[in-house]
């Protein structure tokens, strides 16, 4: 990976002068884990946003749904991805 040298001062300063991580590789990993749940978060936000629109377009009115109205949205799915056969 490269990174430049300014950046890798100032992250090795960090390090030393907080005393947060024992090294740069664990600063560096956390850095690395931080922007992937950060994508996950956006990502899922999105998809439930999508999942939101889908449901009011078809027909959702805001409320939850009943125990058969749940079954009956899975069982769709499900056939929709091909994971039923009926």
């Amino acid at each position: 990976m490269n990174v430049e040298p300014k950046l890798i001062r100032e992250v090795d300063a960090l390090v030393k002068s907080e005393g947060l991580y024992n090294s740069r590789n664990d600063f560096v990993r956390d850095a690395l884990r931080g922007k992937v749940l950060e994508y996950r978060r956006l990502k899922l936000g999105n998809d439930l946003r999508k999942i939101g629109k889908n449901a009011v377009a078809k027909g959702w009115n805001g409320r939850m749904p009943t125990g058969k109205q749940r079954d009956k949205i899975a069982e769709e799915f499900l056939k929709e991805k091909g994971f039923l056969f009926k």
